[in-house]
């Protein structure tokens, strides 16, 4: 068996996501391979999460967030420079869960902390809080648990990127289970995300045995960029949501307006738009305008698709479009 030990020091997630897939190519019989790592102001959804529903995703990146999705399942994380994220690999012989999970709770402990894992894969305190929540996955060559260490999180950011937009919608995949959180410097200030990397790495030396520390410079490789140019892509982010179908409405100054969309893969598929409007084309040419296209309305060409319209008309479906396209449109 050979232990390996690797952390980072690079806040994008597309990069470290990216990583943690490299490393799980590198994995031959009996190796563990322990990997640290953090994000800066992100929200990470699993495989199978629609991004509409359980984040304010054009929010976020507005506001110079990333939003990530994983290879895993699970539900939807926001992190920050006061969460630390950690991954084992293991072939799957030498793969040991309840290895694993002493050596977080063992560093845990060196602060103070007494923890228990829980039934929906989390990491939680004796008195119920959660502050590390789990992920895995498993191929013939690798397995691989990912988790996070809330330390110092800023709580207040979760209520606003990871609460959904109130829109009235229906949708298919995976949805987050909300739970009690805390952060660990709230019960022991002495913990850091510094102090806790040192922590699990004694934890880890310390059940596992002598462990070699990889260079870091060892990940810069073409199939780490791939992998980054893949999981930065509009496509992996937002293009791999379940089915949904929403509905907005709005009030402007020339009639109301109701809109219903049905989306696949993130683009318009259906489109329905009714309005109490004097202008009765309005109506169709939004729909004409939008079928097909993302639903962050990026994709939208007012100008080249419609050049018929009236100015007048034009003036309302830019204002019609600037709604759609804003994510706190009803809010």
């Amino acid at each position: 068996m050979s232990n390996y030990f690797i952390q980072t020091y690079t806040w994008n997630p597309w990069h470290n996501l990216a990583v943690e897939k490299y490393l799980s190519t590198q994995i031959k019989k009996g190796d563990v391979i322990f990997y640290l790592w953090q994000n800066e102001r992100t929200v990470v959804i699993g495989r199978n999460q629609n991004a509409i529903r359980e984040c304010r995703a054009q929010l976020l990146e507005e506001e110079g967030g990333y939003l990530a999705r994983r290879t895993t399942g699970g539900g939807a994380v926001y992190h920050d420079l006061g969460n630390l994220c950690f991954t084992f690999l293991a072939s799957p012989e030498a793969y040991n869960l309840e290895k694993q999970l002493k050596v977080i709770q063992k560093a845990c402990l060196k602060f103070g902390v007494e923890t228990h894992f829980s039934g929906r894969n989390d990491i939680i305190t004796k008195d119920g809080f959660k502050f590390s929540g789990n992920a895995f996955s498993n191929t013939s060559q690798c397995s691989i648990q990912h988790g996070t260490l809330m330390i110092d999180v800023d709580v207040s950011q979760l209520g606003r990127y990871l609460t959904p937009s109130k829109d009235k919608m229906k949708a298919k995949g995976v949805k987050s289970v909300q739970s009690r959180v805390c952060n660990l410097k709230d019960l022991n200030p002495e913990v850091t995300t510094d102090a806790m990397r040192r922590a699990l790495m004694e934890s880890f030396e310390e059940l596992y045995g002598c462990f070699e520390e990889l260079d870091p410079r060892m990940l810069d490789t073409p199939q780490v960029k791939e992998t980054y140019d893949l999981y930065s892509s509009w496509e992996w982010k937002f293009g791999k949501s379940p089915e949904c179908e929403t509905s907005y409405s709005k009030r402007f100054d020339w009639g109301e307006l109701e809109v219903y969309l049905k989306l696949n893969a993130m683009h318009i598929s259906e489109i329905m738009v009714f309005s109490d409007m004097l202008d009765v084309e309005l109506p169709g040419l939004i729909e004409r305008l939008l079928l097909g296209k993302r639903y962050d309305m990026a994709d939208v060409n007012l100008e080249e698709e419609l050049p018929s319209c009236s100015g007048e008309q034009k003036e309302k479906l830019r204002e019609v479009i600037k709604w759609l396209a804003d994510p706190l449109r009803n809010d």
